[in-house]
């Protein structure tokens, strides 16, 4: 059992929860899933990394005594800015070639390589090639990043209290049902909006905090905490299967962050239990490491083999060849590029 995952460099299971993120997005992207939606990978995309940006933050204090922003943001460019290019390029060149679809327009482009894509998107104009309209979710992501690490900073001096900063989440039901009624925006909107959505990325942050303050399994008995975990997964099926419309852009996204909380807490501090052991397998990993590199390209792929009715007729067969080619791509870029500029990524 793994007590306080953030004193190690490795969290298990992680890497396995990137996986079945990317997988569930791409599977219902390629028209596999009904039941759980293509969103909800996205919601467990957001916690995580509001969980993986804490735990990384809690470490530099223990370490320097200080968080340095300036260290943050570069850390942060590094990670992103690579890949994304890489992407963005291959599928224009894809477009430039008519092998996919959509227009070349360098406003919507630069609102995705520079992060506002969300608000565009609702707000303006934006005509983006086909399949590179996922990036909406990296613009939520980096909107959170430039107000957390001082939220985290005024938390480590004593300036604000988890509560406070749960209490952050618990307003955004109330805001959204603002949006949704009296706003009159739409479900995408609530959907892809950070102000709507930043929740998801709290909820991950607030699981680091009760990690690194609080230890509580040898006081939880073993079948307790198999309790905790199917009524967990039960309350996330709810969500997939309750379709009311105040409910999906309201609570929905609060209900699935509460029942993520002791799913992610049992699976970093007990990777050993049955039910997590697959997310610790070395395939898991694999695409786990390639995630957000497939997450990038899988959609350009779909609709290109679509557009050219080069898509299989089976969608589970569809799927497995989008994961195929996703995988060969994020492999590359990975081996290529990301290692390469580890060394330089690990300086700050």
């Amino acid at each position: 059992m793994l007590g306080n995952p953030t004193k190690f460099s490795y969290i298990p299971s992680l890497d396995g929860i990137r996986a079945i993120s990317v997988i569930i997005v791409l599977f219902s992207h390629a028209g596999v899933s009904k039941l759980i939606p293509g969103g909800f990978g996205v919601t467990i995309f957001f916690f995580l990394s509001g969980f993986i940006i804490t735990t990384r933050m809690f470490r530099e204090h223990e370490k320097n005594g200080t968080i340095s922003l300036r260290n943050f943001y570069i850390h942060r460019a590094f990670r992103l800015t690579p890949s994304l290019l890489l992407s963005m390029s291959a599928a224009i060149i894809l477009v430039l070639f008519g092998a996919a679809q959509g227009a070349i327009d360098p406003l919507t482009l630069c609102s995705q390589l520079f992060f506002f894509f969300n608000y565009f998107s609702i707000y303006g104009n934006a005509h983006p090639i086909d399949g590179l309209g996922v990036l909406w979710s990296l613009s939520v992501e980096e909107h959170f990043y430039l107000i957390w690490p001082t939220i985290f900073i005024l938390f480590m001096k004593n300036r604000i209290s988890i509560i406070q900063i749960a209490g952050l989440a618990a307003l955004l039901p109330m805001w959204r049902y603002i949006r949704l009624f009296f706003l009159h925006d739409t479900e995408w909107a609530i959907y892809t909006l950070t102000d709507t959505r930043f929740d998801s990325l709290i909820f991950g942050c607030l699981l680091a905090i009760f990690q690194k303050k609080y230890t509580v399994e040898e006081n939880i008995e073993p079948i307790s905490i198999y309790f905790i975990i199917l009524s967990s997964i039960f309350v996330l099926i709810f969500t997939f299967i309750f379709q009311d419309y105040t409910f999906r852009s309201t609570w929905r996204y609060t209900i699935q962050g509460l029942a993520l909380l002791p799913l992610f807490h049992f699976s970093v501090t007990m990777p050993d239990l049955a039910i997590f052991r697959p997310l610790n397998w070395m395939i898991s990993r694999m695409i786990g490491v390639w995630s957000y590199n497939i997450y990038l390209i899988h959609y350009v792929i779909i609709l290109a083999l679509e557009s050219h009715n080069l898509a299989p007729s089976h969608k589970v067969i569809f799927a497995l060849l989008v994961l195929f080619l996703s995988s060969v791509w994020a492999a590359l870029i990975f081996y290529f590029v990301e290692k390469p500029l580890r060394r330089i990524r690990q300086k700050f």
